[in-house]
């Protein structure tokens, strides 16, 4: 059997993700793709609870290990709350699990006071989005996003 080779200088990466997309597809395929590299991925949920299918997918992949959460996604009606809480939330995961780098899925955790290096992937904007579908600017109300 061939020997799986290590990425030096990483060995645990706090990753965000989305259950309600297809975020949730990505952050699995990279978490199993890091895994066969012996990269353990603690993988913070947010949006809606888990699936069935889901946690049997998540259960296939050896190095890793889900927290839960409901939080609210920046991309959901008046979050606010729920962003702050969530941004406490994911730096207690870091002190807990200790990663070499956070790999965040979404926008709002970007400038909160990381440790560990900290990368963030955009997937979509709700502005944008909008510009693009609905042919006019986003209404104030998603100003704040």
């Amino acid at each position: 059997m061939a020997r799986r080779e290590e990425i030096p200088g990483i060995e645990r990466i706090l990753m965000t993700t989305d259950t309600l997309g297809g975020i949730w597809t990505y952050t699995l395929e990279l978490a199993s793709a890091l895994s066969r590299h012996q990269i353990q991925v603690a993988l913070a949920t947010m949006g809606a609870p888990l699936s069935a299918s889901q946690r049997a997918e998540a259960r296939e992949i050896p190095a890793l290990t889900v927290f839960e959460s409901l939080f609210k996604l920046e991309w959901m009606a008046d979050p606010w709350q729920d962003i702050g809480r969530a941004g406490l939330w994911l730096l207690e995961l870091e002190e807990a699990t200790r990663p070499d780098v956070v790999h965040l899925n979404s926008y709002s955790y970007g400038a909160l006071p990381w440790q560990a290096p900290t990368l963030v992937v955009g997937h979509s904007c709700v502005l944008s989005w909008w510009e693009a579908v609905k042919g006019e600017a986003a209404p104030d109300a998603w100003q704040r996003y």
